[in-house]
């Protein structure tokens, strides 16, 4: 059954936005949550800032002087990978929130800001309730260790009978569902809990090419969000979700191309 696992909070934030006021608010604000904050005024200072600091999460303003805060963010993650970066902005600029979304960004959120979504969005505590149908144990295992490790609760069960009254009886965000089952296939059973509970997000699991993949694939059709593959890149996994919960926080509702899985 699900374990819940608090993982500590993001030490470093780096704040960048032309308008001063904004940044001393962003900061105060952040500061009483805990947080070690820095600010910039440009793409430029944010730029070097990152040259010499490793910091956790960026909050950067899209429009800005000089550098943008699209090229800042492209040019720090050259160099930081793995930095969080949620990109702001007044103006709706869909073809660009889709790039920057496209580029790596975890969120691309409106101006004015809803605060508490975006300390949600930095807080590394995952409120999300994930379910493992998963008949493998080994994968099993593999894949609810490294999302619990990771903050997330998660439930695991092999059975699709035990499966189907978990999400009668608890509200799952993200299930993950394995193609190749004892009793039905991974698309009966995705069929079955989208009647039950259709604002949950499936992610099929698929083993080697052929039926199983096909199956994973009509579920993908049927509007599962995506594939993810055996064995499992458990760091494409994690990046996935949390890709996942930028867009949502983003009102970007693209599912990832099947190629990309």
């Amino acid at each position: 059954m699900s374990d819940m696992k608090t993982t500590r909070k993001v030490e470093k934030v780096l704040i960048v936005d032309d308008e001063q006021n904004m940044r001393r608010t962003l900061n105060d604000i952040l500061e009483d949550e805990g947080y070690d904050v820095a600010t910039a005024a440009t793409g430029e200072e944010a730029i070097e800032l990152c040259s010499e600091n490793n910091y956790e999460i960026i909050l950067m303003d899209v429009r800005m002087p000089g550098i943008d805060g699209v090229e800042a963010f492209r040019r720090i993650r050259r160099h930081q990978e793995g930095v969080r970066v949620i990109l702001m902005s007044a103006y709706s600029i869909d073809a660009l929130k889709e790039a920057a979304l496209d580029d790596g960004a975890i969120a691309f959120l409106p101006k004015p800001l809803d605060l508490q979504k975006v300390i949600g969005l930095i807080s590394e505590v995952k409120d999300t309730a994930i379910l493992v149908v998963e008949d493998d144990q080994e994968t099993a295992e593999l894949l609810s260790n490294n999302l619990r490790e990771d903050g997330y609760r998660v439930t695991t069960t092999r059975s699709p009978h035990d499966a189907l009254e978990l999400v009668e009886q608890i509200r799952f965000d993200l299930i993950f569902l394995d193609t190749n089952l004892s009793t039905m296939n991974g698309l009966e059973l995705y069929l079955a809990i989208k009647e039950i509970t259709p604002s949950s997000t499936a992610i099929m699991i698929s083993g080697a090419e052929g039926e199983f993949e096909e199956i994973a694939k009509e579920a993908v059709r049927r509007n599962a969000y995506t594939i993810v593959k055996k064995p499992l890149d458990i760091d494409h996994i994690l990046g996935l979700l949390e890709r996942l919960t930028g867009k949502r926080v983003s009102g970007d509702l693209r599912k990832p191309p099947l190629s990309d899985t």
